[in-house]
């Protein structure tokens, strides 16, 4: 095979060792990305249950505060009550105290009922900080994995980058510009091989598409160094005359 192809292979394999590692790195980065997010969500979602939390039990304080207001009330009432000297005086006072003694039972049973759903509220809490520690936990690992990954394929990638460039510099301007664009659409994978489609007849497809090739192309990629392309896809056609 003439140089220029056997040049554009090498820096294919290379640029496809290339992509596979920054695609492990760039799926380790997108993990920790969505990871953050949920956790992100859950830490809202717990913020939210706490001002819940607060609430209510800014609610019970209140009450209670009246309810001691409407304790001593009536504690007074009933000391009114035992002074009072007339039958009518008596009879407004104990009106009075019956009616601070019932608001005073609404009071209770809402504070009860309060009381209820702070105890509920802190469940919810509870269950959204142990989710919010297991979703941190599962973001710091991720992260850890991620920086891993990144270590450990720091000398190959900067070795593979090195084994690049020196390959490209083998090749002119032009076929080093159309193998960038091609492996930047490709995703590395810039040579397509031509392939007979029947032994005994001269009809041949590129291996990227799976679109007809000429003859014209393939007794070419046979004998020459030409960098032809396919007409479909674009890629750069070759022949592997290896058996």
């Amino acid at each position: 095979m003439a140089s220029t192809l056997e040049a554009l292979l090498e820096l294919q394999n290379i640029e496809l060792q290339l992509v596979d590692i920054r695609r492990q790195l760039a799926m380790k980065e997108r993990l920790v990305e969505r990871q953050a997010a949920k956790l992100q969500a859950v830490r809202d979602r717990l913020a939210a249950e706490q001002q819940t939390l607060r609430r209510l039990q800014m609610d019970v304080d209140a009450l209670d505060v009246d309810l001691k207001a409407r304790s001593a009330q009536v504690a007074r009432l009933r000391e009114h009550l035992n002074s009072a000297r007339t039958n009518k005086e008596y009879a407004a006072i104990l009106a009075q105290l019956n009616n601070e003694k019932a608001d005073a039972s609404r009071l209770e049973s809402r504070a009860l009922e309060l009381m209820g759903q702070v105890e509920e509220q802190r469940r919810k809490v509870a269950a959204h900080e142990e989710e919010e520690h297991a979703e941190s936990q599962r973001l710091t690992d991720l992260q850890a994995q991620s920086g891993g990954a990144h270590e450990t394929f720091s000398s190959k990638l900067e070795e593979l980058e090195h084994r690049r460039d020196e390959a490209a510099e083998r090749l002119n301007g032009n076929v080093s510009t159309l193998f960038d664009r091609l492996s930047e659409h490709y995703d590395g994978e810039v040579m397509a091989k031509i392939e007979r489609t029947h032994p005994r007849r001269d009809e041949f497809i590129c291996s990227g598409c799976h679109m007809t090739v000429s003859a014209e192309n393939y007794n070419t990629a046979l004998v020459r160094d030409d960098v032809q392309t396919c007409r479909n896809c674009g890629r750069i056609l070759f022949v592997d005359r290896r058996r």
